[in-house]
Protein backbone atom coordinates (compact mmCIF):
# COMPACT_ATOMS: atom_id res chain seq x y z
CA UNK A 1 0.00 0.00 0.00
CA UNK A 2 1.58 3.25 -0.91
CA UNK A 3 1.21 6.33 1.25
CA UNK A 4 -0.35 9.42 -0.15
CA UNK A 5 1.63 12.30 0.40
CA UNK A 6 -0.10 15.25 3.12
CA UNK A 7 -0.11 18.69 2.34
CA UNK A 8 -0.26 20.66 5.41
CA UNK A 9 -1.27 24.46 4.80
CA UNK A 10 -0.60 26.65 7.80
CA UNK A 11 -0.92 30.92 7.95
CA UNK A 12 2.86 31.28 8.98
CA UNK A 13 3.43 33.54 6.23
CA UNK A 14 0.24 35.38 6.22
CA UNK A 15 1.84 36.86 9.73
CA UNK A 16 4.81 37.30 8.64
CA UNK A 17 4.70 40.88 6.51
CA UNK A 18 7.63 43.17 5.34
CA UNK A 19 8.07 45.64 7.21
CA UNK A 20 8.88 49.11 4.70
CA UNK A 21 9.91 52.82 5.36
CA UNK A 22 7.90 55.47 3.47
CA UNK A 23 8.80 58.56 4.98
CA UNK A 24 11.39 60.12 7.41
CA UNK A 25 9.92 62.66 9.38
CA UNK A 26 7.62 64.66 7.09
CA UNK A 27 9.90 63.92 4.08
CA UNK A 28 8.38 61.31 1.68
CA UNK A 29 10.72 58.91 -0.10
CA UNK A 30 10.43 58.07 -3.83
CA UNK A 31 10.54 54.65 -2.86
CA UNK A 32 9.40 52.63 -0.04
CA UNK A 33 12.56 51.27 1.81
CA UNK A 34 13.19 48.08 3.61
CA UNK A 35 13.46 48.40 7.27
CA UNK A 36 15.97 46.02 7.67
CA UNK A 37 17.97 47.44 4.74
CA UNK A 38 17.96 50.97 6.05
CA UNK A 39 19.45 49.83 9.35
CA UNK A 40 21.82 48.05 7.70
CA UNK A 41 22.91 50.93 5.90
CA UNK A 42 23.52 52.68 8.54
CA UNK A 43 25.50 50.29 9.69
CA UNK A 44 27.54 50.39 6.68
CA UNK A 45 27.74 53.67 6.97
CA UNK A 46 28.65 53.78 10.69
CA UNK A 47 31.41 51.33 9.71
CA UNK A 48 32.69 52.72 7.02
CA UNK A 49 33.29 56.27 8.76
CA UNK A 50 35.53 53.49 11.70
CA UNK A 51 37.75 53.06 8.83
CA UNK A 52 38.41 56.30 7.52
CA UNK A 53 39.24 57.25 11.03
CA UNK A 54 41.43 54.27 11.46
CA UNK A 55 42.92 54.09 8.08
CA UNK A 56 43.74 57.83 7.21
CA UNK A 57 44.63 56.64 3.74
CA UNK A 58 41.19 55.51 2.47
CA UNK A 59 40.40 59.53 2.52
CA UNK A 60 42.00 59.51 -0.70
CA UNK A 61 38.73 57.28 -1.87
CA UNK A 62 36.79 59.37 -3.96
CA UNK A 63 33.30 60.82 -1.70
CA UNK A 64 30.95 58.40 -3.90
CA UNK A 65 32.69 55.73 -3.41
CA UNK A 66 33.66 56.01 0.03
CA UNK A 67 29.90 56.82 1.38
CA UNK A 68 27.69 55.94 -0.62
CA UNK A 69 28.85 52.78 -2.69
CA UNK A 70 30.87 51.40 0.14
CA UNK A 71 27.90 51.31 2.57
CA UNK A 72 25.78 49.91 -0.18
CA UNK A 73 27.87 47.01 -1.31
CA UNK A 74 27.90 45.94 2.91
CA UNK A 75 24.27 47.00 3.19
CA UNK A 76 23.99 44.47 0.43
CA UNK A 77 26.10 41.56 1.35
CA UNK A 78 24.45 41.26 4.99
CA UNK A 79 21.19 41.30 3.84
CA UNK A 80 21.73 38.70 0.91
CA UNK A 81 24.34 36.74 2.62
CA UNK A 82 23.27 34.20 4.82
CA UNK A 83 25.67 31.81 6.97
CA UNK A 84 24.55 28.84 8.33
CA UNK A 85 21.37 29.61 7.31
CA UNK A 86 21.22 32.84 9.55
CA UNK A 87 21.93 36.36 8.75
CA UNK A 88 25.28 37.54 9.61
CA UNK A 89 24.50 39.28 12.55
CA UNK A 90 22.21 36.69 14.50
CA UNK A 91 25.48 33.95 13.20
CA UNK A 92 28.08 36.04 14.91
CA UNK A 93 25.69 36.29 18.39
CA UNK A 94 25.36 32.58 17.94
CA UNK A 95 29.70 32.00 17.06
CA UNK A 96 30.02 34.26 20.17
CA UNK A 97 27.51 32.37 22.37
CA UNK A 98 28.97 29.27 21.43
CA UNK A 99 32.55 30.07 22.41
CA UNK A 100 31.51 31.71 26.19
CA UNK A 101 29.54 28.52 26.78
CA UNK A 102 31.66 24.95 28.03
CA UNK A 103 32.47 23.04 25.19
CA UNK A 104 31.04 19.77 26.94
CA UNK A 105 27.66 18.96 27.73
CA UNK A 106 25.18 16.30 28.85
CA UNK A 107 21.33 17.99 28.95
CA UNK A 108 22.73 21.04 29.01
CA UNK A 109 24.77 21.01 32.04
CA UNK A 110 28.88 21.18 31.86
CA UNK A 111 30.08 17.26 31.58
CA UNK A 112 32.72 17.68 33.50
CA UNK A 113 31.22 17.62 36.28
CA UNK A 114 29.67 14.07 35.69
CA UNK A 115 31.57 10.95 37.21
CA UNK A 116 33.53 8.65 34.12
CA UNK A 117 31.60 5.83 33.57
CA UNK A 118 28.68 6.49 34.75
CA UNK A 119 26.72 6.34 31.13
CA UNK A 120 27.71 2.87 29.39
CA UNK A 121 25.58 1.95 26.89
CA UNK A 122 24.44 4.01 23.66
CA UNK A 123 21.83 3.08 21.83
CA UNK A 124 20.66 4.72 18.14
CA UNK A 125 18.67 4.01 16.11
CA UNK A 126 19.41 2.64 12.58
CA UNK A 127 18.85 4.37 9.05
CA UNK A 128 17.87 2.80 5.88
CA UNK A 129 19.35 4.47 2.48
CA UNK A 130 17.14 4.71 0.40
CA UNK A 131 17.70 5.80 -3.53
CA UNK A 132 14.69 8.58 -4.41
CA UNK A 133 15.33 8.47 -8.25
CA UNK A 134 14.91 4.95 -8.20
CA UNK A 135 11.38 4.86 -6.85
CA UNK A 136 10.84 7.86 -8.28
CA UNK A 137 11.23 6.49 -12.27
CA UNK A 138 9.25 3.22 -10.94
CA UNK A 139 6.24 5.23 -9.89
CA UNK A 140 6.49 7.22 -12.91
CA UNK A 141 6.58 3.69 -15.15
CA UNK A 142 3.70 2.49 -13.17
CA UNK A 143 1.89 5.78 -14.51
CA UNK A 144 2.70 4.98 -18.03
CA UNK A 145 1.72 2.06 -17.67
CA UNK A 146 -1.71 2.56 -16.35
CA UNK A 147 -2.20 5.38 -19.10
CA UNK A 148 -1.29 3.07 -22.27
CA UNK A 149 -3.65 -0.18 -20.70
CA UNK A 150 -6.54 2.21 -20.57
Amino acid sequence: MEKEKIVLRTYNSTWKFERKLYAIDRIRLPIPVNLDDAAYLALGLLITILLLKIFPFLNEIPFIIRYILLPYGLMKFLTKKKFDGKLPHKFLIGYLEYLTLPKFFARFQDSRSYKKGRFTSVAYRGKEIVNITEILTKKERRKKTCMISQ
